[in-house]
Formats: C-alpha cells, structure tokens, sequence
C-alpha cells in the first residue's frame, strides 16, 4: 500500500507540473499575439510646402531714361518744342518741359491774328492808317514760364500770307474794303515788325533769340519766274520784293543778337528757289538761317528730305533750324511705333553727326507738339510722348530721338 501511494503521489505530481507548465505556455502565447497584433499609429504625411514660384525678374533700367532731350544733345543744338499756352502753363506737364527742352515756340499766340486789333485800327484812324494797332499780352503768362525755367523763346512768326488778316491791307481797315497802295502797305509792315519787336525786347528782354520774319513766301508750282508764292496779299499789295523789305526792317529793330530766319515746308523740293529768293537779302546781310519745318511720315527718305538740304543751305552760309519736327505713321501699320521710332533716331544722328563734322550748321531741333492727342496730325500719333490719363508717357519715339542702341538707326 505505501508503495502505491507514493506511486500516487508522484504521478499528481507529474501532472500538477505538466498543468503548470501547459497554461504558462497558453499565456505566453497569448501575449505574443497581442503584442503582434496591436496597430502602430498611422504616420501622418508631413504637411506639403508650398511650390515656390520663381520671383519674376526685376527690369533693367534703361540708362537713358535718367537723361534728358536737352542733355543729350546740349553740345550740338537745342530742342524746342511747339506748344499753345493752355499746354505750357499746365502744372502737370513742367517737369517734361522744363527737364527736356531748352527752346520754345507758341503754335499761334505770335502769328498776325492773333496780335492785331481791327476794332482799334479802324477807331484809331486816320492815326492808324500806317500805324496799325496791336496787342501781345496773350503771351505774357508763357513768357513768364519761359524766363523762370531758363528757356529761350523763337518768335512764330511775322510775316505770312496765312493767318494775316485781309483787313490788315484795306484802306479803312474792313474786310471787303479797297486795298491800300505799295506804299502804304509798306508803312503798315514796318509799323508792326518795329512795335513787335519793340515791345518784345522792352518787356522780355534777352529772351527772344531768333524770329521767323517771313514764312512759306515760296511754292514754286504756284509762284512767279523766281517760285515766289503769287496768291499771298503781301505780294499782291506789295510786289515780289516785299520778302527784302521785311528782313531790311527786321534787321533794322532787331536787338543785337537775335537771328533772323526765313521759313518754310518741303525745302528739298524747292531748296534752289529758297536760296535764290533769299540771295539778296543774303548780300544785304539782313538774314540768318532757314527754318526747315520736317513735317514728314515714316515713308520719307530722312538722308535725301532732310540732311541733303540742310547742308546744302549750310554750304551756302546759313545756319539751319528743323523748326516743326513731327513724324506721322500709318495705323495700319503693326511695327508702326517702331518704324517711327527707327526714324527719329535715323533724323537726330544725322543731325549730330552733321552738326560734328561740320557739314550742318543746326542750331536747333523744334518738336511741333508735346504729346500726339493735341498734335495737328492727332491720327497719325507723329509726336514723343502720349498722355496716358494723368501724365505723360515716352513713346519708342523719344527713344529714338535720345539713339537708343536697342533701337536701328537704318531707314526702310
């Protein structure tokens, strides 16, 4: 019996054992599990950067655009510029003016109309019979924006057959009335060049450099023998001299100094007439340059309309002005701007270059207009600048005057 139970004895034993051993088997495995089974946190994907946009790059300042017309060319001639005075008294645009221009004519504030009083010629005479009355004071406010910004004044212009009015040569001074004789009309021209010039010089002294004394007095197609314009009142009253009599009392008032000028447009067509007509007055000594006007397109031959002729009056002792610059182009025309552009540069080297080696004798560059919307040729945007709501903006055009490298100074 004792030997059975210890027999019993080990086996509970044996078996407590193998229970144990089995359930921390089970526990173990169980923990594996859930060690294998439990998730890892989900990685939240870092939050994107935003694409960098490449900075867009900053434009190169043109040079030029720290310049000035009159800086640029301040060695070799002045630049003017044609102006109404509602345009040169306006604030906005001064810093243009004054910056780029050294020269200044008035559009029609100097032309006979506008300075001659038919109420008090006719209530004046017989008083006023050779002594015709005028008026000037509409340019007293440009004269004064001219004094205190240093520029200097060319007088637009004396004697013309345009905007003259007819009753200036009729006996009582009314439009439809009988015409004065030769003498007389005589009396009335040097009446009204010495009180023009008188009152300039007493009232703006020094500021007047030059005059235009007589303007477009020759058209060959429609003149006499010598081209002089037969359909002007001064050359019916007067005779195919009044052209010598008006730069005689010219010279004879002007202030010491001052330039005497004969003007007209399309020079390069009637260039031969122009110097014959003025040869006399030449010898005489009573006359100092040509005013050539330059109206002209992008189409126009800049080396054969222009430099050809203004060295061929300089060849002939005169000093020369491009008095009425403008270059017109045509809207349908998409590298318009450009041609323009090209034009002006093409325009103002030849000038320099002339004015350098001695073959031109250009004393000034005159643009007629400020800005293309109050230009008389308006359609044919022929000016430097456009007025942009508030101010005024260049246009290719004033980079071509100032010879931008960027622009081609060639001619098509």
């Amino acid at each position: 019996m004792k030997c059975s139970v210890s027999r019993t004895v080990r086996l509970l034993i044996a078996l407590l054992l193998i229970v144990s051993m089995l359930a921390a088997c089970s526990n173990g495995g169980n923990q594996s599990t859930q060690e294998n089974t439990t998730p890892t946190p989900t990685e939240v994907p870092a939050t994107p950067t935003a694409t960098e946009v490449p900075a867009s790059p900053t434009p190169t300042p043109n040079p030029l655009d720290s310049m000035t017309l009159k800086e640029k060319y301040k060695d070799d001639f002045m630049i003017g510029v044609a102006m109404p005075a509602n345009i040169i008294n306006n604030a906005a645009f001064k810093d243009v003016i004054v910056g780029n221009f050294n020269s200044m004519t008035f559009e029609n504030e100097t032309k006979p109309d506008a300075i001659l009083r038919k109420d008090e010629c006719q209530k004046g005479l017989p008083d006023t019979y050779t002594e015709p009355v005028i008026n000037v004071s509409a340019i007293a406010r440009s004269m004064q924006f001219a004094k205190e910004n240093g520029i200097k004044v060319r007088f637009h212009t004396l004697i013309w057959h345009s905007q003259t009015p007819s009753w200036f040569f009729t006996e009582d001074y009314t439009p439809n009335g009988q015409r004065v004789t030769r003498d007389v009309m005589l009396k009335r021209m040097e009446s009204y060049i010495r009180q023009v010039m008188t009152y300039m010089e007493e009232n703006y002294p020094g500021q007047i450099y030059c005059y235009d004394v007589v303007n477009e007095a020759i058209d060959p197609p429609h003149g006499d023998a010598n081209g002089m314009r037969k359909d002007s009142p001064w050359y019916e009253v007067i005779g195919p001299d009044f052209m010598n009599y008006a730069f005689e009392y010219a010279r004879k008032y002007a202030p010491e100094g001052v330039d005497l000028y004969y003007n007209d447009y399309n020079c390069f067509s009637k260039s031969a007439q122009i110097i014959e007509c003025l040869r006399p007055i030449k010898e005489a000594g009573n006359i100092d340059g040509i005013g050539m006007q330059s109206h002209i397109s992008t189409t126009d031959n800049v080396d054969r309309q222009i430099r050809g002729t203004a060295a061929k009056f300089s060849a002939e002792g005169y000093k020369v002005q491009l008095t009425e610059l403008d270059i017109g182009v045509s809207s349908t025309n998409k590298n318009a701007e450009e041609l323009q552009a090209m034009k002006y540069c093409v325009l103002f080297k030849k000038m320099q270059q002339g004015k350098q080696n001695g073959t031109i004798n250009i004393d000034c560059i005159t643009i007629w207009g400020l800005y293309d919307s109050v230009s008389w040729r308006r359609e044919e945007m022929p000016l430097l600048y456009r007025f942009d709501g508030s101010k005024l903006v260049k246009k290719r055009a004033w980079y071509g005057a100032m010879q931008d490298p960027e622009i081609k100074a060639v001619e098509y």
